[in-house]
């Protein structure tokens, strides 16, 4: 792609190229700026709100609107106006980030042991309201919207001391089952 090209004549040209299909997106780095935005540094003022709508973006156009939109506050027009070169690069560093943030989230998931799986723990998983709800509770939030304002760093840090908690009582629970049988 040449470096001068917009983005809105870049889209409609990838939407009907096979090249574009190769694209490793994740691994493209941070440009300083989309249009005459600056872009964020890193992603750890974004809020759990914004990595819900985040979430819900599919492959394709809309994709590019919604994290300009989301993260930087643009509206399609202006992204349209912007290089695509930055849109791109913009969109595949929030991508990686985003494959990162995820992988955090998921390493603080507890195991669940077999009688737990015997009890059907597996349909106890509600998804990102089950977050935003377990979060609201944990710090004593009556609404929920309040939460999706919150950092996902924050959120993150909550899950893994719960987790590490649960764990160690799981593990004392059994320290004290093997004294009781002294």
């Amino acid at each position: 792609m040449d470096k001068g090209t917009k983005f809105k004549e870049w889209i409609i040209r990838a939407e009907f190229s096979h090249d574009t299909a190769n694209i490793e997106l994740e691994k493209l780095t941070r440009p300083l700026r989309v249009g005459s935005i600056r872009t964020p540094i890193d992603l750890n003022d974004m809020t759990i709100g914004q990595m819900v709508q985040l979430s819900e973006c599919k492959n394709g156009r809309e994709m590019f609107y919604i994290v300009c939109g989301v993260l930087l506050g643009m509206k399609q027009k202006q992204v349209d106006d912007c290089r695509a070169v930055d849109v791109v690069r913009f969109c595949g560093w929030v991508a990686g980030r985003l494959k990162q943030i995820n992988a955090l989230f998921d390493s603080v998931k507890s195991k669940p042991t077999t009688e737990e799986e015997k009890a059907g723990v597996s349909s106890l998983n509600f998804g990102v309201f089950g977050l935003i709800d377990w979060y609201a509770l944990r710090m004593g939030i009556t609404d929920h919207e309040e939460v999706t304002n919150v950092t996902w760093g924050r959120v993150y840090k909550c899950l893994e001391m719960d987790m590490k908690k649960r764990e160690f009582d799981k593990r004392l629970a059994k320290v004290y089952e093997a004294e009781h049988r002294k």
